[in-house]
């Protein structure tokens, strides 16, 4: 079997985003027609942000254990496996040594094994301090959605909410998802973050 691209992984990461999207823009014309509650959409904005980064996080892990064996091939040059690996299923054994999953994000662990695997840590590195400080914004926001514990919470506070000027009801992480961020063109936290999270797979891949 021919090996395949990582522009391939990036497009059904594409596609996943465009799924998600038609899904949001759905929603909140439900939401205009009076169809479904305010309460409802902010439901559906963080289903889908989760969503959104559970599967930007899948795309860490095919990227990644794909390359060591050679069933991905890199749009990079210059990315070479430092230790050699026969199979995916091998592959994934030795990353996760053991345990059921390994947790890419924040990004941080990816960097580490990174460079424990491929030379100089590429493709994984090429991520810049502002891509990573996006990726563990996200992570932020989703743990403030998921978890709802007082440390998640005042995390959010301090790492998403800190500067930013919002009416009280979008300081809360699902509501802040539908938050303003910019008048023009007119963008919505969601579609800002994920949007980087795309623009940032796309360098990776």
């Amino acid at each position: 079997m021919e090996p395949k691209s990582s522009s391939d992984i990036l497009e059904t990461f594409q596609r996943k985003v465009k799924a998600l999207e038609q899904i949001r823009k759905k929603q909140e014309r439900l939401f205009s027609s009076g169809q479904i509650g305010r309460r409802d959409i902010e439901e559906v904005y963080a289903e889908i942000f989760l969503n959104a980064v559970a599967s930007f996080e899948g795309l860490i892990e095919e990227l990644f254990i794909g390359l060591l064996p050679g069933k991905v091939t890199s749009m990079h040059q210059n990315v070479n496996v430092r230790i050699k690996i026969k199979s995916e299923r091998l592959a994934r054994d030795v990353v996760l040594r053991g345990r059921k999953f390994f947790n890419w994000l924040p990004y941080e662990n990816t960097k580490k094994i990174a460079k424990i695997f491929f030379t100089g840590g590429r493709p994984l590195i090429l991520i810049t301090d502002a891509g990573e400080t996006h990726i563990d914004k996200c992570l932020t926001i989703r743990h403030a959605i998921a978890h709802k514990s007082r440390h998640a919470a005042s995390k959010f506070k301090q790492e998403v909410l800190a500067g930013l000027s919002l009416m009280p009801r979008d300081k809360r992480p699902k509501s802040f998802l539908r938050a303003q961020f910019s008048a023009n063109p007119p963008t919505i936290y969601y579609e800002q973050l994920v949007g980087e999270l795309f623009k940032i797979a796309s360098k990776l891949c």
